[in-house]
């Protein structure tokens, strides 16, 4: 039992350099990738769980006193960006799939990691906390509408039943975290908070491992195409944070701008494949894979570009 307390605790505190392992473990071990594809769906449930547990609630009630300005950048987060993206990749000459990709990635909630990278690039940590929060819970309500109805992608699903998955993961979730903070209690939760940190990274490191599944094969078969795929997600994530930033710059101070881009950026592109059918079109799953290097790749980059807008930035 002591030796697992202390590997929680290092893998707490080693996250980033045990991630991008978990990925390389995926794509050299594709059988088990294979075999892990069914976890997708319970694992992400259990990360938005964990998520939830280590979210400082009463900083979150703090901070829905004034909630307006998080709702407002998180419906244009959740509707804007993907209405003004969709027009752009479907203009341009690249693959119909990765077009949907890019699009239906577009639709889906911040990364609940936004406010730790927040702090990483001197952005608006409270900011990016509440958006996170209200896109993942509000992601039920917009996401199958405006990719089923409103732009037409055939997902191989209905509105109703992809709803339903979306909001399955939202609800067993809060339910769970609930549970958890209750019984742990405030002085359990601070001193359990290094394990339960340990347990999002193994969390994480085991639901990397399928979102490789099948990556060797599409590589072998379309080399190019997957290159695409990835210089794709880069373009993608960049977009969307370039029209999130300068739409909120009219509006907003340079500071909270930013943070409203950046959580634009970053999208929890692995919670579409636990709520897709395997009949969906192949490339989404590939776009989901390719999508993985940008995300660890560019809070390093966008780093010292922050640090030049914002020489003296707040905290948060």
């Amino acid at each position: 039992m002591e030796l697992l307390d202390h590997v929680l605790r290092r893998m707490g505190r080693h996250a980033t350099a045990l991630l991008p392992f978990s990925l390389l473990v995926g794509v050299v071990f594709q059988d088990l990738a294979a075999a892990a594809r069914p976890l997708v769906g319970p694992l992400a449930t259990i990360l938005m769980m964990l998520a939830l547990v280590r979210t400082d609630w009463p900083r979150v009630r703090a901070l829905l006193r004034r909630p307006g300005l998080a709702i407002v950048l998180s419906a244009a987060l959740l509707i804007a960006v993907p209405l003004a993206v969709w027009p752009i990749w479907q203009a341009l000459p690249v693959w119909p799939g990765l077009a949907a990709a890019l699009c239906l990635s577009a639709m889906a909630p911040a990364i609940t990691s936004a406010p730790t990278m927040a702090a990483f690039l001197r952005l608006d940590v409270s900011l990016a906390l509440l958006v996170a929060l209200i896109t993942n819970f509000a992601v039920p309500l917009t996401l199958p509408p405006l990719a089923l109805g409103l732009l037409g992608l055939d997902l191989q699903i209905g509105a109703g039943a992809l709803s339903l998955r979306l909001a399955a993961i939202v609800l067993i979730a809060l339910a769970g975290a609930i549970a958890i903070r209750r019984w742990l209690g405030a002085e359990g939760l601070r001193h359990n908070s290094e394990r339960i940190d340990g347990c999002a990274v193994a969390v994480l490191i085991v639901f990397a491992i399928p979102l490789m599944d099948g990556i060797v094969a599409r590589a072998n078969a379309e080399p190019l195409k997957l290159a695409g795929f990835i210089v794709g997600s880069f373009a993608g994530m960049a977009l969307t944070n370039a029209v999130m930033t300068l739409g909120a710059l009219p509006f907003l101070d340079r500071h909270t701008a930013l943070t409203a881009g950046y959580c634009s950026n970053g999208r929890n592109n692995a919670l579409l494949m636990a709520v897709l059918p395997a009949t969906a079109d192949p490339d989404i799953f590939l776009f989901i894979a390719a999508v993985q290097v940008p995300i660890y790749v560019m809070p390093t980059l966008l780093q010292p570009i922050y640090r030049r807008l914002l020489p003296a930035a707040p905290g948060g």
